[in-house]
């Protein structure tokens, strides 16, 4: 339907998408972020000609800060703002309502956070010219950020470095005071003929940095309602991290190579997805690997559709169970037959040896009567009647 190039000589990592409602009617904004470490905004129009359906991407800025490859792009909530994390170690927060200009820094830690920081290396005093004599900070990966409620003030993201384990990092975004925003500014994407706004300057504080894997992390994806955070490691396996709770409910092992991208439930576990109600399984989490894989993977532990052919425990009957139940069928009826004739005839025959006063006193009168008088019968006792 239509396409477009964010730029020459470089490619796109990852890309987002948001519908934000504006003059009566619905636009769709795109953004994608690229290696050289730019995020592009784009306004997708729709037109409808002789031909059929065209859509068209309208480039509406450029979003410049990071010094690297971004490796996570997210919108806001409500569409105002874009939060993109790159390889430079930062997270970085542009607003709509200033033409995508800058609005906040975020500065990632690797570090424990129960132990003293890290001392910092000063390169230009490194004397030596080899690399492999250079001692240089770790560098800071953070493949993840999102936002963290509804109105944007927390966010979360996760870095790395390229060994060693990973860290969740929750931000409580500030505005000072003086600063308010004006009444009247123009909607995302400086539209509507008015000039955009100088941006918010927002300060970003860490509340909390947690360790959230063993191993660095190289995709994550919050869920909408901000408990559930899907992570996809170097290793191929597939984390679900409770985010209240600050611990792993869930590890799982699928991909043969690193995870490179994750996507978490987008609606609640009560609305159900396209072929969720028909296979009984609701998924909390999608993941694609460098393996070319993807898996959907989720918490239940059984379907709530109970296949056919299931035994009442659970277990398929297999080939050898079905043909011994066929064969033994006819028998088992017959001796159901001949034991209620036996209990028919105990009734009427034996019933003064089965009362209260006869057990009393003769214990085996019972046992002698069903023998002789139901189940067998002697020579001397049978007589046939002559024609």
């Amino acid at each position: 339907l239509g396409r477009a190039t964010a730029g020459r000589g470089y490619g796109t990592n990852v890309a987002a998408h948001t519908s934000v409602f504006e003059g009566g009617r619905v636009r769709h904004l795109v953004a994608v972020g690229c290696e050289n470490g730019i995020s592009v905004v784009y306004s997708l129009e729709e037109k409808f000609d002789g031909s059929g359906l065209s859509c068209e991407f309208l480039k509406v800025a450029e979003c410049k800060g990071h010094t690297k490859a971004v490796c996570s792009i997210k919108f806001h909530p409500r569409g105002g703002r874009l939060l993109t994390s790159a390889k430079d170690g930062t997270a970085r927060v542009f607003d709509g309502r200033s033409g995508w200009a800058q609005a906040g820094v975020m500065e990632c830690e690797i570090h424990d956070p129960s132990g003293p920081p890290p001392p910092k290396i000063d390169v230009s005093k490194i004397k030596t010219k080899d690399p492999r004599m250079m001692k240089r900070p770790p560098q800071i990966l953070v493949r993840g950020c999102a936002y963290g409620d509804l109105e944007g003030k927390v966010i979360y993201t996760v870095a790395s470095g390229k060994r060693g384990p990973a860290y969740l990092t929750r931000w409580r975004g500030l505005v000072p005071l003086n600063t308010v925003p004006p009444t009247g500014a123009p909607p995302p994407g400086g539209r509507g003929g008015a000039a955009p706004q100088p941006p918010v300057p927002t300060e970003y504080r860490s509340e909390y940095r947690v360790q959230c894997s063993p191993v660095p992390v190289s995709s994550a994806s919050l869920s909408p309602d901000g408990a559930l955070l899907a992570m996809g490691n170097v290793e191929g396996q597939l984390l679900l991290y409770d985010v209240e709770q600050r611990r792993i409910i869930k590890k799982y092992e699928g991909h043969d190579l690193p995870v490179t991208c994750v996507a978490s439930r987008p609606v609640p576990n009560q609305l159900m997805l396209p072929g969720e109600l028909e296979g009984g399984v609701s998924y909390d989490a999608c993941s694609v690997s460098a393996d070319n894989r993807m898996g959907l993977w989720t918490l239940q532990k059984r379907s709530r559709i109970r296949p056919p052919g299931r035994a009442r425990g659970g277990r398929t009957a297999g080939v050898a169970e079905r043909i011994i139940w066929r064969a033994m069928r006819i028998p088992l009826l017959i001796a159901a037959a001949l034991a209620g004739v036996a209990v028919r005839d105990t009734a009427s025959v034996c019933r003064e040896e089965f009362g209260l006063g006869s057990l009393a006193l003769e214990p085996g009168a019972a046992g002698l009567c069903v023998y002789r008088e139901v189940l067998w019968a002697e020579d001397g006792r049978v007589n046939f009647v002559p024609e």
